[in-house]
C-alpha cells in the first residue's frame, strides 16, 4: 500500500538527484512528493526527486 503525503504536511524536505539516493531515502521512511526535471551544466536532463518527512517521523521516541 502506498501512503501519500502532501507538500503542506511535510516537516522537512530534501531532494535527491541520483536514483540510488532517492531509493535510500524511501527506505529510511521519507515519502516521495514530486519528481521534477533538472538541467545539468552539460545540458543533460535528469530527474530530481523531492522527498518529505512528517513531523512525527522527525521526532525521536521518548525515553520515559
Amino acid at each position: 500500500r502506498v501512503s501519500h503525503m502532501h507538500m503542506s504536511e511535510a516537516y522537512q524536505i530534501t531532494e535527491a538527484l541520483p536514483t540510488n539516493d532517492a531509493n535510500l531515502k524511501l527506505h529510511e521512511g521519507w515519502k516521495l512528493l514530486s519528481v521534477v526535471v533538472t538541467t545539468h551544466p552539460n545540458g543533460q536532463l535528469h530527474p530530481c526527486y523531492i522527498l518529505g518527512k512528517s513531523k512525527s517521523m522527525h521526532e525521536e521516541p521518548s525515553s520515559d
